[in-house]
């Protein structure tokens, strides 16, 4: 492997994990269409493209943001292991039984939540507006219901298997608006539960396609995760400097923006 290659694929993992840690959605919506255009798709088919390496390496992005958040004791734990195995169940039912069935048509569902997030993404920019005292109090007044991970969990799990970019997307708005947690605490919560669902749903996904895979394929990935690990660290420091107002605004404008390359990526 040449030297620029090595280059570009570690500056792939830093600005992926630099994104994807600083919102909590992992980086694999900077992956996915950064290997297609790499030629990714041609040689080992788009089925393997974005399970495969985009969640190999969003493990490593969830677990160097996940040492960074710790530090700032930003992650909401309970609510995170609880939420962990319901989003893997949701991955596998929505990857094995609904797409494999062909129950659901994955371009349909995909419009459908392209609508659904840019509605979250004003929301959440609306909510942004609001004074930080206020959604305080509001938050206060409000009893949280941790059973409802069961639904969520597997909501989530379910759609990120179905729409190919990760959970993030989901898990982020849930426990901000759902559960009342801060942005902050989202978004390392979100990264938190991902270093499972990623693990899991990578080692499903390798297990099956053994045999498959060559050399070049892996040197890719860990080079990609090499510089997560970096990334992760940027994305997470950054995040912890920003205000959760600010944090929201972000991820909002990040919502709306997504969704039309959503009806290309993945899967």
């Amino acid at each position: 492997m040449e030297p620029i290659e090595i280059f570009i694929y570690l500056l792939i993992g830093i600005a992926a994990a630099t994104a994807g840690s600083l919102m909590g959605v992992g980086g694999g919506f900077m992956i996915v269409p950064i290997f297609v255009f790499m030629g990714f798709n041609e040689k080992y088919g788009v089925y393997l493209l974005a399970p495969v390496l985009s969640l190999f390496v969003i493990i490593f992005v969830a677990l160097s943001a996940t040492a960074k958040y710790s530090r700032e004791k930003s992650i909401n734990y309970r609510l995170g292991l609880m939420y962990a195995p319901f989003s893997i169940i949701g991955t596998f039912v929505g990857s094995e039984i609904l797409l494999e069935s062909g129950l659901i048509d994955p371009f349909i569902f995909k419009i459908i939540f392209s609508v659904l997030i840019v509605v979250i993404g004003i929301r959440l920019i609306y909510r942004a507006r609001k004074s930080e005292v206020e959604s305080a109090n509001s938050s206060n007044n409000q009893k949280r219901s941790y059973y409802w991970v069961i639904l969520w969990g597997f909501i989530t799990g379910l759609v990120a298997s179905i729409i190919g970019i990760g959970g993030g997307t989901i898990a982020v708005p849930v426990i901000l608006i759902f559960f009342l947690e801060t942005m902050h605490v989202a978004i390392a919560t979100s990264l938190f539960v991902m270093i499972f669902t990623a693990a899991a749903s990578t080692l499903w996904h390798s297990l099956n396609l053994i045999g498959v895979l060559d050399m070049s394929f892996f040197v890719a990935g860990l080079l990609v995760a090499a510089g997560a690990i970096m990334g992760a660290q940027i994305g997470s420091h950054i995040q912890t400097r920003l205000k959760g107002k600010t944090l929201q605004l972000i991820f909002g404008m990040f919502m709306i923006g997504i969704a039309i390359p959503l009806l290309w990526l993945g899967p």
